[in-house]
């Protein structure tokens, strides 16, 4: 199937969302109950060989609304895109920015760089949030092959743009994500020390923030990890997420509950 063709008058350019909005696939802004189920938190981490992202599966309203969300998705094989706030407005999101990145390349022949695509979203974000209740924060990680080195954005509410160099959190359970990711990060973390120390962030998140989900051991169900490294965008298997927050719960039901003086 080819690319459909246009004039020099009405070439949409490489911009998805503006083609999407001229030709009735999307509306320029949208209205809606700020009530909507929220997803809530993920934390990304930078690592020596890339960037390790954790996210619970639960989205909330006033009451449990789902436990199986997806809030990271691949955008393309060497970036990923995460969400909190709406939960559906989140993961429309997700799916316009992969159509905006595949569409940009095929108008333009060329790919965006990491940093294209970060600042890409920006005025898309600023677009949502500022003519509708139901926002989306985002993060974008990535593989960046010019540099050879995971790189890792965050946004804030109108759409700025900021990379971090260490790790993000975003969502509601944020403040107990963060409080271990700054006693644990190192500058030197391998790949199993990032996925060891997310997995703790999220289970800290999920013990003290009751819209944040925790491992469900009940229903078997995880949060979500990946790997975004120069060999792509890799999510690891639920039975190996599962093995990870089971050693985590294991250690606290030991210590029954209480903090102890090393991070745990």
């Amino acid at each position: 199937m080819g690319l459909p063709l246009f004039s020099a008058h009405n070439d949409p350019g490489p911009s998805f969302f503006h083609y999407a909005e001229t030709s009735g696939l999307a509306n320029a802004s949208a209205h809606g109950s700020a009530e909507s189920p929220h997803a809530t938190t993920v934390i990304a981490v930078r690592y020596n060989a890339g960037v390790v992202m954790v996210a619970d599966r639960q989205a909330t309203g006033y009451y449990i609304a789902s436990r199986d969300v997806r809030k990271i998705e691949a955008a393309d094989r060497f970036t990923a895109i995460a969400i909190s706030g709406t939960a559906a407005r989140g993961i429309e999101f997700i799916k316009m920015a992969q159509l905006s990145f595949e569409h940009y390349e095929k108008m333009t022949d060329s790919s965006l760089s990491l940093e294209g695509k970060a600042n890409y979203l920006s005025p898309i974000i600023q677009r949502n949030n500022l003519s509708t209740p139901l926002i989306v924060l985002p993060l974008l990680a990535g593989w960046d092959p010019s540099h050879q080195v995971g790189r890792l954005f965050e946004y804030d509410g109108a759409g700025g743009c900021y990379e971090r160099f260490d790790f993000a959190t975003i969502g509601s359970g944020s403040p107990f994500a963060e409080s271990a990711l700054r006693l644990g990060f190192r500058s030197d973390l391998d790949q199993e020390a990032a996925l060891e120390l997310g997995a703790l962030a999220l289970y800290e998140a999920g013990d003290n923030d009751p819209a944040t989900g925790g491992p469900d051991f009940v229903r078997d169900l995880f949060p979500m990890m990946v790997t975004i490294t120069e060999a792509g965008f890799q999510e690891l298997a639920s039975a190996e997420v599962g093995a990870r927050f089971r050693s985590i719960n294991d250690r606290r039901t030991q210590s029954g509950g209480v903090a102890g003086g090393t991070l745990r």
